[in-house]
């Protein structure tokens, strides 16, 4: 059995800090790369993984590592979590491919039991 793997992608570190308690819980693998190729390379020996991208700071950035993603990896759960909630920006995630689009205010109420239900459907 394989260990499942959190794998969040953000500029500063909120986002893991709040998903800590839970991966703790759930003896789930909580890792913050800082480089798109370390996500990659976290993504290889295969699932269960949930990728958590946190877009608004470097929006080039982060929607190139979302495309990179599921073209590397389409098996992996992405969750896009948008500071901003222009409509534009969110209709990005979902042609990318992300599995599930948020916006931070949608985030506050369900971002836990998003990533708990989407970690246990890929185990």
């Amino acid at each position: 059995m394989r260990i499942a793997r959190l794998i969040v992608f953000e500029s500063d570190g909120r986002l893991a800090a709040a998903l800590r308690p839970l991966a703790e819980a759930r003896a789930w693998s909580l890792r913050e790369p800082r480089r798109q190729e370390t996500v990659l390379k976290l993504l290889e020996p295969g699932g269960p993984n949930l990728m958590l991208i946190r877009a608004g700071r470097d929006l080039e950035r982060e929607f190139t590592l979302l495309a990179r993603v599921r073209e590397r990896h389409p098996e992996a759960a992405v969750v896009l979590l948008c500071d901003s909630d222009h409509p534009r920006l969110l209709g990005l995630g979902w042609d990318l491919g992300a599995t599930y689009v948020l916006t931070a205010e949608q985030a506050r109420g369900r971002l836990i039991e998003l990533v708990e239900g989407l970690l246990r459907a890929e185990a």
